[in-house]
């Protein structure tokens, strides 16, 4: 049965999702767990998104809307660009599947940052294109490095800004410069899944060059600052000509109903993003506080999460917090081993997480002297 499957499936790796809570409790038997894996919100969503939900219900029986009219509109209205620029879909993770579906044929090249989200490269191998990974210096994209990528092959480089599973983001200039310096004919997707968190003060609206610039494409989702995660529903906004295409693509009824309508009331409540990016931005301040005190390097996050190396073994230290009740993300599953990567919570978990680590932490150099001390022991006398 093996022979009837495609060889860029066997090629690939099946994503290895964040732990559930569900399954830890149940696995070791702990009555609170706090999951600092898949940088959800631990704020939740809007009370609006709530309160859309337990009206939809009544409709639950009938067909959504396949261009999730309401929603682009409500998009429209907020970001100010044409309705026929915006395209909703499952997920930008489902968003970037019929980016390239579109565009990319067998022997395309796509590239994109050494450690950047696996989801690309994941697509790439599914159409069978070419992966070119450029260089990360200190774990930020080098857009200079990703221009010199460039072959006559190139068809889609992909940025993500802040970066997964970095946290790293880019400026300004250097995105205006790559803009300005690759040609027309090479799309270039802006991946912003977590622009709600930046602090970085040279940020950028990518929206402001889609007018300049037919081959930029960008996404957004719902899912992390708005909280809705479990609805799946992320949009974008490209020319009018490649939303046309990609609505050729998307699946009839790829966002179901309480998504498009929680959407809705969820852009309406700005105060509530707000508050997410501020109580965000003061728990970034205390891991890096915090992980400085204990002489861990980090990286710069315009997130909200953090990515750190713990100079140890991190799937050990995975697997200990994990007993602790505390679901982190290894950097063994992001091919960063010895770092850690931890969503930034409320206040409560991020304390609680720190005490954790360092109990951990104290727990492993323990036992290395133990251990080294039974070898010692060992050693004939002379």
């Amino acid at each position: 049965m093996d022979d009837l499957v495609r060889n860029e499936v066997k090629g690939m790796k099946r994503y290895i999702a964040g732990k559930p809570i569900s399954e830890v409790k149940r696995e070791l038997g702990l009555e609170k767990i706090v999951k600092m894996a898949s940088n959800e919100n631990p704020f939740g969503c809007s009370k609006r998104v709530g309160e859309s939900l337990l009206k939809t219900y009544q409709e639950v029986a009938l067909y959504p809307d396949s261009s999730s009219y309401s929603v682009r509109e409500a998009l429209m209205n907020r970001y100010h660009r044409p309705i026929e620029e915006i395209f909703v879909g499952g997920g930008s993770d489902s968003l970037i599947k019929v980016i390239f579906s579109t565009f990319i044929n067998k022997g395309d090249e796509m590239i994109t940052g050494d450690h950047s989200f696996s989801r690309y490269e994941d697509n790439a191998k599914l159409s069978g294109a070419v992966i070119v990974r450029s260089k990360m210096s200190n774990l930020v994209y080098d857009l200079e490095d990703m221009k010199n990528c460039i072959t006559e092959k190139t068809k889609i480089m992909f940025l993500c800004s802040p970066n997964n599973p970095t946290g790293s983001s880019f400026g300004k200039t250097e995105f205006e410069k790559l803009l300005q310096e690759v040609s027309e004919n090479i799309i270039i997707v802006m991946d912003e899944a977590y622009r709600e968190y930046v602090t970085r003060e040279d940020y950028f609206d990518s929206l402001d060059y889609l007018d300049t610039h037919k081959n930029l494409i960008v996404l957004r989702t719902f899912s992390k600052a708005y909280g809705m995660a479990s609805l799946r529903i992320g949009y974008g906004f490209a020319s009018s000509e490649f939303v046309n295409y990609f609505y050729r693509v998307i699946d009839p009824f790829d966002v179901n109903l309480f998504a498009q309508e929680a959407a809705v009331e969820a852009l309406k409540d700005q105060a509530f993003i707000r508050m997410v990016h501020e109580e965000n931005r003061k728990g970034k301040e205390y891991f890096y506080e915090e992980l400085t005190k204990m002489n861990l390097s980090y990286v710069l996050s315009d997130a909200n999460f953090i990515l750190f190396d713990t100079g140890e073994n991190d799937m050990l230290i995975f697997e200990r917090l994990m007993k602790r009740g505390y679901i982190i993300r290894p950097g063994t599953f992001l091919n960063l081993p010895g770092y850690i990567r931890v969503t930034i919570s409320t206040t409560e978990n991020n304390i609680g997480f720190i005490e954790a680590l360092k109990s951990v932490l104290g727990e492993i150099e323990r036992d290395r002297k133990l251990e080294i001390l039974a070898v010692d022991s060992l050693k004939p006398i002379r």
